[in-house]
């Protein structure tokens, strides 16, 4: 997918920069935009085959540059993938499907599930403009949509509205380890873990009724795989509803590697940190040392010692949470983002001892790392608590372990567009 185009329309730099670092591993050509007008500016010379749309924007928001493109016979098939951390109700949802966005992400999400979502309506996207251009050329659907999914390297299948498969590629065979005789004609539901049929069914129901792409995160089948199924409805010449193409693309290897590299940085950050604190032990016994010699020194020189000592104190506490936060933001790569998305109002002091308490320090060990006394860091925990609107029974600890966690254990991802 090198050779695609991406336009990312975001009217803040950081945003377009964040969404940038977790599409580049794609190496997709991306294009920018700070605002819809200049979107619509460069959409038709750029011609992106995906356009990533904040929807709060001034000059043009995104829910009108998008009314905009789709009413424009030049741009109105470039897929738009609608994102937004405000306009999440599900009236909002149903307003930017209606309006023609092809997806909805709401702030914030992974890089996976980006990356995920990217992918996936590329993909889907690509096959139904093979599928529009060889249609008015082709007597035989079956004959094109058959070798359509003959060349998607992914499980696709063709199924009736009813959910009975009609067409699979080689892929769904290894998948299901069935040939083609033991699997067109019946159910695809079937096939399905079985506490998850109902769920698919809906899914289809909703689909059909909409007439518009879905892709959500499932298991599907019986095993350890995880799947990112992406749907959409095929039409017939009176574009009305004729059947269901979906595509099944395996993310298992990926999110184990995710997870593995994770744990690795995590490792890499408590080694590195207990380091810097038997460093900081050993600078803070030396400048204990220096400081008894204060009472032999002259005033001038014990004028001296201080000011030495305490440019060294912030010179190494400064050195100590550089070194600490870059370790800390490559292991917990979501943590600030979800932190400051609940509370922004935190200080720096308050950001830094949160991602520290994130860490699984104590006060003593805080104390060492920053040049403080413990009772210091206590008094500054429980000012943070009541920052965090925390109640007396909640651990200020375990509440931040779990800030960043619940995004990775969240609920299957769920699109519907």
């Amino acid at each position: 997918m090198s050779n695609k185009k991406i336009m990312l329309v975001d009217d803040e730099p950081l945003n377009l920069k964040l969404f940038q670092n977790m599409l580049k591993e794609n190496d997709f050509q991306i294009i920018t935009a700070s605002n819809g007008q200049e979107c619509l500016d460069q959409v038709q010379v750029a011609a992106p085959d995906l356009i990533l749309m904040d929807w709060n924007m001034p000059v043009l928001d995104g829910l009108e540059t998008l009314k905009r493109l789709k009413q424009n016979e030049h741009t109105k098939d470039i897929p738009v993938l609608m994102i937004t951390g405000v306009m999440t109700s599900s009236e909002d949802l149903a307003l930017a499907m209606n309006s023609g966005a092809i997806d909805f992400l709401k702030k914030p999400f992974e890089k996976l599930e980006l990356n995920a979502r990217v992918k996936n309506i590329i993909l889907l996207s690509s096959t139904l403009k093979i599928l529009k251009a060889h249609n008015h050329s082709l007597e035989d659907k079956s004959i094109f949509i058959s070798s359509l999914l003959e060349s998607i390297p992914h499980p696709v299948i063709y199924c009736s509205l009813e959910g009975i498969l009609l067409m699979c590629n080689h892929f769904f065979e290894q998948l299901i380890e069935k040939d083609k005789a033991e699997l067109l004609g019946k159910s695809v539901y079937r096939h399905f873990l079985s506490d998850e049929i109902g769920y698919h069914v809906q899914k289809d129901i909703e689909l059909i009724q909409n007439g518009v792409a879905i892709a959500y995160e499932k298991n599907g089948f019986p095993g350890d795989k995880t799947f990112i199924i992406s749907k959409n409805v095929v039409l017939d010449s009176h574009n009305q509803p004729l059947g269901i193409i979906t595509a099944f693309t395996d993310i298992s290897e990926l999110k184990k590697a995710n997870e593995e590299n994770i744990n690795n940085k995590k490792i890499e950050l408590i080694s590195s940190t207990l380091k810097l604190m038997h460093l900081n032990e050993m600078n803070t016994s030396l400048i204990n040392d220096l400081e008894k010699v204060l009472p032999h020194a002259t005033k001038e020189g014990q004028e001296q010692i201080r000011k030495m000592t305490g440019k060294f104190k912030m010179n190494m506490a400064e050195q100590i949470w550089n070194d600490f936060e870059a370790r800390f933001e490559s292991a917990f790569d979501s943590f600030y983002r979800i932190l400051l998305e609940r509370f922004p109002n935190l200080t720096p002091n308050e950001r830094k001892l949160c991602a520290l308490l994130r860490s699984g320090f104590s006060s003593k060990d805080i104390a060492v790392l920053t040049f403080q006394n413990p009772q210091s860091v206590d008094v500054a925990r429980y000012r943070l608590r009541k920052k965090l609107n925390l109640v007396n029974d909640e651990n200020l600890t375990d509440f931040l372990l779990l800030i960043d966690k619940q995004q990775t254990d969240k609920q299957p991802i769920t699109t519907e567009v």
